[in-house]
């Protein structure tokens, strides 16, 4: 029995599609730790590094193919013109060689009734510190002072209501655009530009989608009341301890 195209391809191309499937991880968990700085930023610098060896690896794959081989070429040339593919290569190389990669990240504390926010102020969050250093800084002004916004939910009160803080993250050269959804924009054109040759090489693959989760879900870290009181009453007592 004759083995089917796909197989055969997948065969040749193992370790680009392993590759593949690698950077998509990454992206998963940037979405997994949006709201703790360090896990985020390393999952992103391994997105980075992934996605630049995709291409590399197809190169490598094919090389016995002079006919490959310029397909390829001419794939990771479009790919090196592309804004945004081209911007993430250059931070790849920046992580690699040169110095850790600090995207700018805001965020806003407010509260919500699990979806969107409904109160909140806007702030930067320093991309070196957890979301919940965040939240911290409003407990401890509201515990010198006064909870002036009134998003300090410090018990259930049955209306659904709970503290949060919404969190996003950008690049300098696409700041209108959250990172997770350049990754997956950037995911899809190298994978497409890879299964073009795997095409080429009768493979009979569907057009790569990476579907994002929900950003009420992702940017959205909450916080139970109970943790919100216990803070609140720390907060309080070092204060009074303090003198300030």
């Amino acid at each position: 029995m004759e083995e089917c195209p796909n197989r055969k391809v997948f065969d040749s191309l193992s370790s680009s599609f392993d590759r593949i499937d690698e950077a998509a991880w990454f992206i998963r968990l940037m979405e997994e730790n949006y709201h703790s700085a360090n896990k985020f930023r390393w999952s992103l610098n391994s997105f980075l590094r992934t996605l630049k060896e995709i291409m590399q690896l197809v190169s490598m794959e094919v090389q016995g193919s002079k006919e490959l081989s310029k397909l390829v070429a001419a794939k990771k040339s479009e790919l090196s013109n592309d804004p945004l593919i081209a911007f993430l290569y250059k931070q790849r190389d920046i992580v690699v060689h040169k110095e850790m990669l600090k995207p700018a990240s805001r965020g806003s504390v407010g509260f919500t009734r699990g979806r969107g926010m409904k109160l909140g102020l806007d702030l930067p969050i320093d991309p070196l510190s957890d979301s919940r250093e965040a939240i911290k800084k409003y407990i401890y002004f509201a515990a010198k002072d006064t909870d002036f916004m009134g998003i300090l939910y410090t018990e259930e009160d049955g209306g659904g209501e709970y503290t949060c803080v919404q969190r996003q993250w950008r690049l300098s050269q696409f700041p209108e655009t959250e990172i997770t959804e350049l990754a997956a924009s950037a995911w899809e054109k190298v994978a497409q530009a890879f299964f073009d040759v795997a095409g080429e090489m009768g493979a009979k693959l569907i057009k790569p989608t990476f579907k994002l989760g929900n950003p009420n879900q992702v940017q959205f870290e909450i916080y139970n009341p109970e943790w919100v009181k216990e803070q609140l009453e720390d907060f309080k007592k070092l204060i009074a301890k303090n003198g300030a």
